[in-house]
């Protein structure tokens, strides 16, 4: 029998604090000496497991099966309290930004009401300060949907499905080609219907392609060629959204998929959210995503290429 302990504790919150010189927070009873520190914050009533490590260390050596057994509860226990913890802090932040969000779209929709002079007459001036207005709202709402995006997926919100990546192509190309027409850019695509059906989420996925998409006829003058190609490949399917544009500087290339990284020209940037996020859901899909600028084939411009398993126990 092992003498296992459980408790509550009494507190709604806690802090335990990193320990002073000399001070032991938890220790290993199967590496000696071993010491290591830690801090947290209890987000609600917690309970707590204590093991006496000397027996620990005894048990494994007279038993190593049941020890490994153990030990293998124990994770366990501890997978499923991190889990715990992710989902709860994934709906703190929901609601959070929930609650920042609604206010600022509904300023918006007064400020749409005032250009649409359902309020009365503006002069050119009025218009501009609104329309300069709504503008830096859009870019605000668009940050918090960001931020919102960013936190969901590190918290694991994501319930896959089988899917048609090719019908996911085909639908961010055809929103995002009066884009790519009004700057006088071709868009290419070069698709395969056959693409096989991979276990994704739909929106995340077409929220990748709509993001790699977006940037390259961002970042490509009139005249330009953004180029989309996906093909069947033994374990993965992979996809190329590859522009003629003015691509991506050497010191900056290793940096892209960074949070919050803007890149070297400000101006020309957002909050930096775009492409750590579309990396973010990439892997959450048990993918990769990397990028090469210039591009192989046209010796300009960049390329991003994203590949995605066809069985995520791969």
């Amino acid at each position: 029998e092992f003498a296992l302990h459980i408790s509550r504790a009494v507190e709604e919150s806690a802090t335990i604090h990193v320990v002073t010189q000399g001070g032991c927070l938890c220790c290993s009873g199967l590496i000696d000496p071993y010491i290591l520190t830690a801090t947290g914050r209890s987000l609600e009533r917690t309970k707590v497991i204590a093991l006496d490590t000397v027996e620990l260390k005894g048990l494994f050596e007279d038993n190593p099966e049941v020890g490994c057994r153990t030990m293998n509860n124990l994770a366990k226990v501890v997978s499923s309290r991190l889990k715990h913890a992710r989902e709860t802090m994934g709906r703190i932040l929901s609601v959070i930004f929930h609650d920042l969000k609604a206010p600022l779209a509904a300023v918006e929709s007064y400020n749409r009401l005032l250009l649409g002079e359902f309020a009365g007459e503006l002069n050119e001036e009025q218009k501009n300060i609104v329309q300069r207005s709504s503008k830096r709202l859009s870019e605000l709402l668009n940050l918090v949907s960001n931020i919102i995006d960013f936190s969901r997926i590190g918290f694991g919100d994501l319930r896959m499905e089988r899917i048609s990546l090719a019908k996911v192509i085909e639908d961010c190309l055809e929103a995002m080609h009066p884009l790519a027409e009004g700057k006088g850019l071709q868009l290419v695509a070069e698709v395969p219907r056959e693409l096989p059906a991979i276990l994704g989420v739909q929106e995340r996925l077409k929220q990748v392609v709509r993001n790699l998409l977006s940037n390259a006829i961002k970042f490509t003058p009139s005249g330009g060629v953004v180029t989309v190609k996906a093909k069947d490949d033994i374990d993965y399917v992979e996809v190329e959204v590859a522009d003629t544009g003015i691509g991506i500087p050497a010191k900056e290339l290793p940096k892209i998929f960074d949070g919050f990284y803007r890149g070297l020209d400000i101006a020309e940037r957002g909050a930096g959210l775009g492409l750590s996020i579309t990396k973010s859901i990439v892997e959450a899909h048990h993918g990769r995503i990397w990028a090469v600028s210039p591009c192989p084939e046209s010796g300009k411009g960049s390329k991003f290429t994203f590949i995605l398993p066809k069985d995520l126990k791969r």
